[in-house]
């Protein structure tokens, strides 16, 4: 298989995997109690959905980033969460509960918002030549199969084979996780002569998402007045976007390596800022 093909296939079967993978764990108990009070899920996604795209907008005027770079760091802010985002909101000791319920109904809500959004992205910062368009119907499809349909799976095999699921999720993780480096390291594989460049152009622009989230998580939670460990759940929910969910997109959809350097150079960075975050919090008192 040649490595193009690597990746075309296993970035949307790694994430299939994933969100199969977070339907496993979710026991309906914990959501439904989360649910019941709803104010800490609505300002979660209130930021994610609405603010974070937002915050893009300034860091794109902030860095003047060129257009296709412009619009990489757009399709990123529409694309919340993530899986990940509950395993550091476990290290952190904050309220995992309230992680799994921001991702389940973001991942409800994105194969909706994400096509159309980033077709607006794409009119607003690339020019009237462009060659890319989002199919809307089609990309809302792919996914729809990808992060609705696996986590619908994985919650009725955890319904009615608990033991099952305790068994197999771990490995699956393992699994969907290990494809999906893969699929980073073929990325970064074939860019490798620009990658010093790439960094250059918006390794910075990336970190600033990524700690302008945090920061902007911290301080909406404390504005609506959540308790420590709710707040520590938004500031890791906010401050870390899905860069696999925004490959697809670019990658999978768009077949633009140009609009795939933000989402690639954000996923790797990500995980350094988030993680000492994450283990810093979890030395605090709640």
């Amino acid at each position: 298989m040649e490595l193009n093909q690597f990746i075309q296939i296993g970035l949307p079967v790694s994430l299939a995997l994933i969100m199969l993978s977070l339907g496993l764990t979710i026991q309906w108990p914990d959501i439904t109690r989360q649910l019941s009070q709803p104010r800490s899920t609505l300002v979660g996604l209130s930021a994610q959905l609405l603010l974070v795209p937002l915050l893009a907008l300034g860091i794109i005027k902030i860095f003047q980033l060129p257009p296709a770079l412009a619009t990489g760091l757009m399709i990123l802010s529409f694309c919340p969460g993530g899986v990940t985002s509950n395993w550091f909101s476990h290290m952190a000791n904050a309220n995992v509960p309230l992680s799994i319920s921001l991702t389940v109904i973001a991942s409800l809500i994105t194969p909706f918002t994400i096509p159309a959004l980033s077709e607006l992205a794409l009119q607003n910062f690339m020019d009237d030549s462009r060659e890319v368009h989002i199919p809307l119907g089609l990309t809302m499809m792919r996914l729809f199969i990808i992060s609705v349909i696996p986590v619908a799976i994985g919650i009725t095999i955890r319904a009615r084979l608990e033991v099952f699921s305790r068994h197999w999720q771990p490995l699956i993780y393992r699994v969907a996780t290990s494809l999906f480096l893969g699929v980073i390291a073929g990325i970064i594989f074939q860019q490798w002569t620009r990658l010093p460049g790439l960094l250059a152009q918006s390794g910075m622009a990336s970190l600033c998402m990524i700690l302008a989230g945090m920061a902007l998580g911290i301080l909406i939670a404390r504005i609506a007045r959540l308790d420590r460990k709710d707040t520590r759940t938004i500031a890791i929910e906010v401050g870390m976007q899905n860069a696999g969910m925004a490959l697809v997109v670019t990658q999978n959809v768009l077949h633009s390596a140009e609009l795939s350097i933000v989402p690639v150079i954000y996923g790797l960075i990500m995980l350094i800022p988030i993680f000492l975050y994450s283990r810093y919090a979890r030395t605090q008192p709640i």
